[in-house]
């Protein structure tokens, strides 16, 4: 069985286009290793990623970011097994995806199309958490 974290932090300062692409690519890199694949959403400072994978290599990322100096405040707002993955074709969703990406994106995450949409991924949790975020921020 799979397990999935899904957490929240503030980073210490705005990450550049730059830091945020540096970042990106190390966490591809390192995901794809291990396989651990999910998405990050960055609104100016607020972070919310979901991590799935492996239970002990989902785990061990989690107390590494904790960790990280990058960041101060960090929650985890969902830590369970999970039966399958949310994201599993993305070692680090982000914003520099490919168009048939962004329409998976889209697909999982019909808010996108609708942002005053209400409706919340009842039947998951994760994409539940993932819209709040994004709700909550699209005005930054």
């Amino acid at each position: 069985m799979e397990y999935c974290i899904v957490y929240l932090s503030s980073s210490k300062g705005l990450f550049s286009e730059e830091q945020l692409a540096r970042i990106l690519q190390q966490s591809r890199q390192n995901n794809r290793a291990v396989g651990i694949t999910g998405i990050l959403l960055y609104f100016n400072g607020c972070i919310i990623q979901v991590l799935e994978g492996a239970e002990e290599r989902v785990k061990a990322l989690y107390k590494v970011i904790s960790q990280d100096s990058q960041h101060t405040q960090v929650i985890s707002l969902y830590s369970y097994p999970i039966e399958k993955r949310t994201f599993s074709d993305w070692s680090m969703g982000y914003t520099t995806i490919t168009s048939s990406e962004f329409n998976h994106l889209k697909d999982q995450l019909p808010f996108i199309y609708d942002p005053a949409s209400s409706i919340l991924q009842k039947d998951n949790v994760i994409l539940s958490l993932v819209e709040q975020f994004y709700l909550n921020n699209r005005g930054n």
